[in-house]
Order: structure tokens, then sequence, then C-alpha cells
């Protein structure tokens, strides 16, 4: 198992009390739970749950969407909406989670 704060930051979505961060998986290694909220200290507020836990597959970009949320892709093509608050995902509609 890898420590989230050991890997690579892959991009970063700055706002007011949040800092959503992306980091890149290292190859053989298995993290589907790859982005998280720091605060302005750097502290972890949140971490993504792991939203297809029987399958590999890390979140590959975000971007931003809202004020309250932005939208994550994960390495098999679905989309998500995470709230930039809390973590909370929710399926974009008219998607399959396969």
């Amino acid at each position: 198992k890898i420590n989230i704060k050991e890997m690579e930051v892959e991009k970063q979505l700055d706002y007011e009390d949040i800092v959503v961060k992306l980091y890149k998986v290292p190859v053989k290694h298995r993290c589907n739970r790859n982005i998280v909220g720091e605060n302005q200290q750097g502290e972890v507020v949140w971490q993504i749950d792991d939203v297809l836990p029987n399958q590999d597959s890390p979140f590959v970009n975000i971007n931003p969407y809202s004020n309250e949320k932005i939208k994550a892709s994960n390495w098999i093509g679905v989309d998500y909406y995470v709230y930039i608050s809390d973590g909370r995902i929710e399926l974009l509609p008219n998607q399959r989670p396969w």
C-alpha cells in the first residue's frame, strides 16, 4: 500500500478554503482514491471514496465545474461530480459505471 502523500501531484484546483489535488498513481500500485481535498495548511480534509473497489480504476483528470463541485474522470471513462466541501461523489447522469 502507498500513502497518498507519497505520490506526485498530477493536477491541482485551488478554491477559497480547499485545494483539490489529483495524485498520479505509480506503476504497479493500485489506488482508486487518488483525489483529496486539503485545507490551506496542507492537511487532508477528505479523500474520495473508492467508487469501483473491484477494479483498478484511478481517477485520471479533474476539471472545475462550479463553485460547489468539480468534474472528475476515472481510467475507464466514467465521469463524476465531486463536491469541493466534503468530497461527496455523484455520478454524472446518463452513464453506466462498469
